[in-house]
């Protein structure tokens, strides 16, 4: 849990945007005692089956997300709530859902995942290719994020000769993350979240890789995803995005859209000089890497 402390003012509650901050001792013990009582309920509306030993916490003890192993479950689906603020708090939740809920996440007595798995989302791409990528990202700053991978060394190679203050490795399915968690480098801050509703603040995140496909999403997923990236990078950060160049790409238009507005701007009112940060999308086959003539769409640093 290194540093988490010190995390107030990059970590939001995905629904609020609002900071969270970690658990007292004190907290922990009435949040312990309020999930014994039964009155305390997991979002989609199953009840809290789990001691809570750390959490992260927003101002107002609204929406509390777990800590176990070292991960932050910062999925919408994994925020502990009162029952009127569940998904549907007027509508009774099935048994089977509850419980198809709690082996997905390992939650409560006989429920462990107990074999991660370094499933397949994330394909291969050569280290060669992940060293030249790399080099469009910046050497230092506040913060580093990796996002979505089974190979565990791009991620090394990555952050090897980098000086961030905080390293972060996000993923959206808990069996990968939980398979590759105890490779990853010593100092890396493990975050199960969601790619539409990143649990990072506004202008916070230096630099990202995404080894995650961006259009393996539907096009309102991409359009959300490609939002929130824009929305967590610093006006000066770096982000590399992957896209299977077989399937349509919806947020390249949300990227052009993005460039024709700083045209515009240019024309309109050239004085204006607003940074965004520079968002790369690069193409890669089903089979691997891209070829190298093919170039990648980019979205520049100052409009």
């Amino acid at each position: 849990m290194k540093d988490r402390m010190n995390m107030e003012g990059l970590m939001v509650c995905p629904f609020t945007k609002k900071s969270l901050r970690l658990m007292t001792e004190k907290e922990l013990i009435s949040l312990n005692t309020q999930i014994k009582h039964g009155d305390l309920f997991f979002y989609p509306g199953a009840p809290v089956n789990i001691e809570v030993k750390a959490a992260l916490v927003t101002s107002h003890l609204t929406h509390i997300y777990p800590i176990i192993d070292n991960i932050s479950y910062l999925q919408r689906r994994t925020a502990i709530v009162s029952k009127n603020r569940t998904a549907n708090h007027l509508k009774r939740v099935p048994q089977e859902e509850i419980d198809q809920f709690y082996r997905d996440y390992g939650f409560g007595e006989g429920n462990a995942i107990e074999k991660p798995t370094k499933e397949l989302k994330s394909n291969p791409i050569s280290q060669e290719k992940v060293t030249q990528l790399a080099r469009l990202l910046p050497k230092g700053g506040e913060y580093f994020m990796s996002v979505v991978t089974h190979d565990v060394d791009s991620i090394h190679n990555l952050t090897y000769g980098r000086s961030f203050k905080y390293y972060f490795h996000m993923d959206f399915s808990l069996s990968r993350l939980m398979a590759i968690k105890d490779e990853l480098p010593g100092e890396t801050i493990l975050v199960l979240g969601d790619v539409d509703h990143l649990p990072f603040d506004n202008n916070s995140v230096d630099a990202l890789f995404s080894f995650d496909y961006i259009n393996n999403y539907d096009k309102e997923v991409q359009e959300m995803a490609y939002e929130e990236l824009k929305r967590c990078l610093k006006p000066d950060g770096v982000s590399i995005m992957l896209y299977d160049n077989s399937k349509p790409m919806h947020a390249s238009s949300q990227l052009k859209s993005d460039q024709r507005s700083k045209r515009a701007l240019g024309v309109i009112a050239p004085w204006k000089k607003i940074k965004l940060p520079n968002i790369f999308f690069y193409p890669i086959h089903k089979e691997g890497d891209a070829p190298q003539s093919m170039g990648f769409f980019s979205q520049s640093i100052a409009w």
